[in-house]
């Protein structure tokens, strides 16, 4: 859960996201389509390798709100599968959590989960 966000709606400009527990991500904003779409360069910190991308959009369907996230960038290189396969997981993990919450008000998370 976040505890803080930076989030300045303006190509170029820097993103700050402050989770509870202390840990804290951080990026540029790389594309902003108002009421559309965000883009964001995505890197670890204490992470060797070369960034990534986020995209998030939204988009109108049937009388409701389509939400896409597409997070690319992933060489297909060893070095990388870790990385990728912890992502992968992460980002399933918390849209099943949004998906509950926005249907049902239910949080599937954990007090354990960081």
């Amino acid at each position: 859960m976040l505890d803080r966000c930076v989030l300045p709606l303006q190509v170029g400009a820097r993103y700050e996201l402050v989770f509870q527990g202390g840990w804290t991500h951080s990026g540029i904003v790389t594309r902003v389509s108002p009421g559309k779409s965000l883009t964001l360069a995505w890197a670890w910190e204490g992470v060797p390798l070369k960034g990534t991308t986020l995209t998030m959009s939204v988009s109108p369907k049937r009388g409701g709100t389509l939400f896409k996230m597409l997070h690319s960038g992933f060489p297909r290189r060893e070095k990388w599968t870790d990385l990728y396969g912890v992502t992968e997981w992460g980002w399933t993990y918390y849209a099943m959590n949004l998906k509950s919450v926005l249907e049902t008000g239910h949080d599937l998370r954990s007090d354990l989960d960081g």
